[in-house]
């Protein structure tokens, strides 16, 4: 046996040491790489095009320490073992710990160890047999880092000089941006069309309990309303006709089969959808439920490795969890046959879905271990995994058809018979949209209707309604596009989703994704001047090639070679958009040489001094270099002509003669639509300086509570409330000059009220705050107050409430909707326009 400390494992993350060192034992010493210690340079483009596209790697500066111990004790060792997470970038990593550490210990060998949990048996099994790395992974790596890396510096430039400074493109995160664009666009220019639905309440003489039905023919055809007119008059006829009898009942078994365990794509979807997590938050917590969670006994991993697009699972966790199921709910519960799901084609078998490691460390059982927001995600994987390997769920639903005339309505309901897999995990609480038509609330009257009873109609409402644009994007619905697309995979996800966020090109309001103007401009730039690179099926077959670099079938530099071909040639294409004629650019530079009386630069507080004559210099002594200009560049030459035109009379001729004058008409309409833009915003900032309260007395209140204790940031509804931040932005606008507007003194009062036992002066501040404040008037409110306690009156008078539907995160209860305006109406509160028409819908729906 070797002696003490001989054998060093190198894990991606520090976490991963405590756990793993406690199960190998004295005989190992575990280290952890933290990432990559090599990587393409930060500042340099790191890619030898001339030389088959070779990657110029250089050590990680940032872990430098770090590195430095891990290659002193990888000098003293016997062994070296790579363990490293089991995919394309783990094996990466591998490859690049042994670059580095083979040129200090060139005598110990190099074993490659991959696990899919971190437990006492996974990793003692993953010793027993080590194996070598898979240079084919590493290849796949190299070739996307390559890949990402000629795009986005090839790119980037180009963009920076079209749209403006700092902004950057992605090889996938600009097709992804360009996903969210085209969605908004899509809403924006969707008009809604009107149509009707006639839904009616019916009972029967032997049973008074009354069901819904909506109107599903006329004359046995299914037909369209799509104005008021109409829809009056159908419903005239409607209630004109005097018998109704049920026409047809049909009740049919159904099956309803489990979900299969989550993948990483389905995990960060049903987190963000009944959890409310981001992608990235949902992999950070994933990343510690995997790498290792102290339970009392000791620090495990609880769940198997979390970036993953295969539903397989090991035999023996199935058989666990079988037996799990038998002992906690019931044999029949236990399917006769394995539950097999069937990965997509390009899903990585080697790997396992995402589950518990051990089925028997219930969520109960691990409450005092985990954090809240750990011990809900591990609940939401656990409860997923449990029901993937239940009895599928028995249901019957029953389909009841009314008559009358020519006019027939149909009602459906739906009940469990046995439940199944519903009884651990329903797909319900992720969010998912329940039929509208499907009520299982009238399932026992419905049940006991037979063929040709007599109806009544007891009423008829018919409803207005509009069709609706495809809704924006969330981060769980981004993410579930790309995969259908099929671009990305599971370790890149997050981050795409996260970098066109960070970047600002699009931004997140009450959890959808919104474009901003900086991201319709690069996107509406990319797609005009590349629209090859950033198509989506272009994407998607650049992430198979990538998929068939990894399983051995193809070389990774002929694959980038030959995607460079075709992008050089998109590249130059681009850059020439836009560009003069040598005779063009001839001509206004000689113009341009006229200039006499050139601007002297002057530099304004914070900004850098612009200096004309200096900006042209530098584009002629550019041409006269390479002989090019660019698209951009001509722009600026003509608008700096038409700047100075005083001093150079015949520009215009001269434009017409050297063809040139349309370039010249476009450039000065650009110009003067650009000045009035500037003309406007200058006089909406005077403007709203002039309507601002007067800010007299703000800055000693800011004075004065600079530094108070401030709350820790709360997170909300997915946003996070930084009350700290929030003051130091609204000091720092006041501060610059700048008034504060209404709303934001309104926010500043309610600051002082939360922290007023810290501020002295909080009293008197509170007075200068209102004193500040615009009283506007509501003449209606006296007769909205009166119309809402009529309705809340009315409300006394029901005594069956509908039961509480959820719908995503949400819980709709009509009894706790009217007592919460009644409590809104009795503090003395206005009612909006908004919740006087929720309650009158209320008021109809229970026709008081």
């Amino acid at each position: 046996m070797a002696s003490a400390a001989t054998k060093l494992v190198i894990v991606e993350s520090p976490t991963k040491v405590k756990t793993i060192s406690k199960i190998l034992g004295s005989n190992y010493v575990v280290k952890a790489s933290m990432g990559h210690v090599r990587d393409l340079p930060e500042r340099a483009f790191g890619v030898d095009i001339e030389h088959n596209f070779q990657p110029q790697y250089e050590e990680n500066k940032g872990r430098g320490k770090n590195l430095s111990e891990l290659k002193a004790t990888a000098k003293a060792a016997n062994e070296i073992y790579l363990a490293s997470d089991p995919d394309r970038e783990g094996e990466a990593i591998a490859w690049h710990l042994k670059e580095v550490l083979g040129k200090i210990n060139k005598k110990a060998p190099f074993r490659r160890v991959t696990f899919n949990q971190i437990t006492k048996s996974a990793i003692e099994k993953a010793f027993e047999d080590p194996g070598e790395i898979n240079m084919a992974l590493v290849d796949s790596q190299q070739a996307r880092r390559v890949l990402d890396r000629i795009v986005g510096y090839q790119i980037s430039p180009l963009l920076r000089t079209r749209i403006e400074r700092g902004v950057s493109a992605g090889r996938v995160q600009s097709v992804a941006l360009r996903l969210v664009c085209e969605r908004e666009r899509e809403i924006l220019s969707f008009i809604p069309k009107e149509y009707w639905n006639f839904v009616a309440e019916f009972n029967t003489d032997a049973n008074k309990e009354a069901f819904r039905a909506k109107l599903a023919k006329i004359n046995g055809e299914k037909f369209e309303v799509n104005n008021k007119t109409d829809a009056d008059e159908l419903l005239r006829k409607v209630q004109a006709v005097s018998a109704w009898h049920v026409s047809d009942v049909t009740t049919a078994p159904r099956r309803k089969f489990a979900y299969p365990p989550f993948i990483t794509s389905t995990l960060q979807q049903a987190a963000s959808s009944s959890l409310g997590f981001s992608a990235s938050q949902t992999m950070r917590i994933a990343q510690q439920l995997y790498e290792g969670v102290d339970v009392g006994s000791g620090s495990i991993g609880l769940i198997t490795y979390m970036r993953t697009d295969s539903v397989a699972v090991a035999p023996e966790a199935q058989n666990s969890c079988r037996a799990f199921i038998a002992a906690e709910y019931g044999s029949e519960y236990v399917p006769t046959a394995f539950n097999v799901y069937k990965s997509k084609g390009n899903a990585q078998e080697a790997h396992e879905a995402i589950r518990p490691t051990d089925i028997n460390l219930t969520p109960e059982k691990l409450r005092n271990f985990l954090d809240p927001q750990q011990l809900r995600l591990y609940t939401l994987i656990w409860r997923r995994f449990v029901a993937s390997q239940m009895a599928p769920a028995n249901l019957e639903r029953t389909t009841v058809e009314v008559t009358g005339g020519e006019y027939t309505f149909r009602s459906t309901a739906t009940v469990i018979k046995f439940n199944g897999y519903l009884r651990a995990y329903n797909i319900q609480e992720e969010g998912a949209v329940q039929d509208e038509d499907d009520d299982t609330r009238d399932a026992a009257v419905l049940a006991a209707l037979k063929q040709n009873d007599p109806c009544n109609m007891l009423r008829s409402i018919p409803e207005q309604k509009f069709t609706e644009p495809a809704p924006r994007f969330s981060e769980a619905t981004l993410i579930k596009e790309l995969e259908v697309n099929g671009i990305g995979r599971p370790s890149t996800y997050a981050t795409i989703v996260n970098t066109i966020q960070v970047r600002k090109y699009v931004q997140k309001e009450k959890g959808k994704l919104i474009p901003t103007d900086l991201g319709f401009r690069i996107n509406d730039y990319l797609v005009e001047s590349l629209p090859e690179l950033f198509q989506v099926g272009f994407t998607a077959m650049m992430e198979d090639q990538l998929d068939e670099i990894g399983q051995g079938e193809v070389q990774w530099t002929e694959m980038i070679g030959s995607f460079y071909d075709k992008f050089s040639l998109w590249l130059n294409a681009a850059k020439g958009a836009g560009a003069p004629e040598t005779l063009k650019a001839d001509s206004l530079i000689a113009l341009i040489h006229q200039i006499k009386n050139w601007e002297i630069p002057e530099r304004s507080a914070g900004k850098r001094a612009f200096d004309d004559r200096k900006f042209f210099a530098s584009i002629e002594n550019k041409y006269a270099k390479d002989g090019l200009i660019s698209g951009r560049q001509w722009e600026a030459l003509l608008t700096l002509a038409l700047k100075y035109e005083s001093d150079i009379p015949e520009l215009r001729n001269l434009a017409v003669r050297n063809g040139f004058a349309d370039d010249l008409n476009a450039a000065d309409e650009k110009r003067l639509a650009a000045e009035q833009v500037r003309n406007d915003r200058k006089a909406k900032r005077i403007e709203a300086e002039a309507a601002a309260p007067d800010q007299t007395g703000l800055p000693q209140i800011f004075e004065a509570m600079s530094n108070l204790q401030w709350a820790e940031p709360e997170k909300r509804r997915g946003r996070v409330y930084d009350d700290s931040k929030f003051f130091d932005s609204l000091k720092k606008q006041c501060n610059s000059g700048k008034s504060l507007s209404e709303k934001q003194i309104v926010a500043l009062g309610k600051m002082i009220e939360k922290y007023q036992d810290q501020i002295p002066a909080a009293t008197d501040f509170l007075k200068t705050i209102n004193s500040k404040m615009t009283v506007v008037e509501d003449p209606a409110a006296d007769e909205k107050a009166a119309l809402a306690k009529n309705l809340i009156a009315q409300f006394d008078k029901v005594t069956k409430w509908a039961e509480p539907v959820r719908k995503g995160r949400r819980v709709y209860d009509d009894r706790e909707f009217v007592k919460s305006i009644a409590n809104h109406l009795e503090s003395g509160k206005i009612l909006s326009d908004k919740q006087i028409e929720a309650l009158k819908k209320m008021a109809a729906k229970y026709s008081v």
